[in-house]
């Protein structure tokens, strides 16, 4: 009898150890997990908004003892985060942290169903199933940033560094990836004036956020001609770039977290602070100062720059960043983003507003 129980037990834990709804936490307690992110399309060590995410709420956790879970949808779509954000809730989510655009919709379905629950929607606003904006009820916090900031951080320092024949490959033409675009042509720019240059930058969206033997191949085929760096800006498709870099012994500038452990040819990233924000509101939700709406950060809090390693830089330096970074943070420099250019161009490299400012960057838009 005793063993055909601690049998039992045994596959008890098993099946609980098993369950498709969550991931790790800090021990449940009575009133279930307090702290909840669900995942978008990738993991919780996707060195992209996933992981610097979970790292704020797990830090968190720990520090505060408080309890944490996270819940990994079995589709990457509305019903999928819905079905988590509501098993969250169930298991005793007070604060729920949705990393990524495509949580769009879902908030703006489920929003006012749960008013008591706050959520932390990063890079991303509200929207209807058409895309038409929707206002973010108070209970939701949308944290945005200023892309062009990081991406003109970013394209300085490849031309500061000696790079003269960049690369820019995008996602899908959203406003966030258009403006690291239109960032880094213009901080490369700035920079080639100052050296007394001119730069060719080869410029693409690839449509898709997803890694693929074609962008592999463009990426390559870019490397094998003349280019010798290449901003990847989109979710997974930096993976294609990183293995066409390796492969043809170049270099890459990672994008949103710090990328340098995911290839040796990451020179640096044009980064978004998704861990400081996260903890940052985590943080005022405890201490009662929640608040909700449309949050856009940039530079002057610390909230976007280029990763501090700098180990792989040869001729560029810490103190030329900082006295670059300045610049962009107190707004000494002007930066042109998607929001400046007519609605019709958005997206395009040569649209008038830029083509007035980029006098030493011919831009190849293919």
């Amino acid at each position: 009898m005793k063993k055909m129980f601690v049998s039992l037990l045994a596959l008890s834990m098993m099946l609980v150890g098993c369950g498709s709804d969550g991931g790790d936490s800090e021990g449940k307690n009575q009133d279930g997990y307090e702290i909840a992110l669900v995942t978008d399309q990738g993991t919780i060590s996707d060195k992209s908004f996933n992981q610097s995410a979970w790292e704020a709420v797990e830090e968190y956790g720990e520090k505060n003892k408080v309890t944490y879970k996270y819940y990994k949808p079995s589709s990457f779509d509305t019903a999928g985060y819905t079905q988590q954000i509501e098993n969250a809730i169930d298991n005793g989510a007070k604060i729920i942290v949705c990393p990524g655009f495509k949580f769009n919709q879902t908030i703006a379905n489920i929003q006012n169903e749960y008013p008591d629950i706050s959520f932390i929607l990063v890079d991303a606003t509200p929207a209807e199933a058409d895309e038409k904006p929707a206002e973010p009820a108070k209970n939701v916090y949308c944290v945005k940033y200023e892309e062009e900031q990081p991406g003109y951080l970013a394209g300085y320092a490849a031309v500061k560094e000696g790079y003269t024949k960049l690369g820019f490959i995008g996602g899908i033409a959203l406003p966030s990836v258009i403006n690291y675009g239109y960032g880094y042509l213009q901080g490369a720019n700035d920079a080639a004036k100052e050296l007394g240059i001119n730069v060719d930058v080869k410029y693409t969206y690839t449509g898709t956020f997803n890694e693929s033997p074609d962008i592999q191949s463009k990426a390559a085929g870019w490397y094998n001609t003349d280019t010798e760096i290449i901003f990847s800006c989109g979710g997974q498709i930096c993976n294609s770039v990183f293995a066409a870099a390796e492969q043809t012994n170049k270099m890459t500038i990672g994008v949103d977290s710090d990328q340098k452990d995911a290839s040796q040819t990451v020179l640096t990233s044009a980064m978004k602070g998704v861990k400081k924000s996260v903890s940052d509101e985590i943080a005022a939700f405890y201490a009662g100062e929640f608040e909700g709406g449309l949050h856009v950060l940039n530079a002057e809090g610390d909230y976007v720059g280029l990763s501090d390693d700098f180990s792989r830089f040869k001729k560029f330096t810490k103190n030329d960043y900082d006295k670059i970074f300045e610049s962009v943070k107190n707004g000494s420099i002007k930066i042109i983003s998607s929001e400046d250019v007519d609605e019709n161009a958005k997206g395009d490299p040569n649209t008038k507003e830029l083509k007035d400012v980029l006098t030493n960057v011919t831009v190849s838009y293919e």
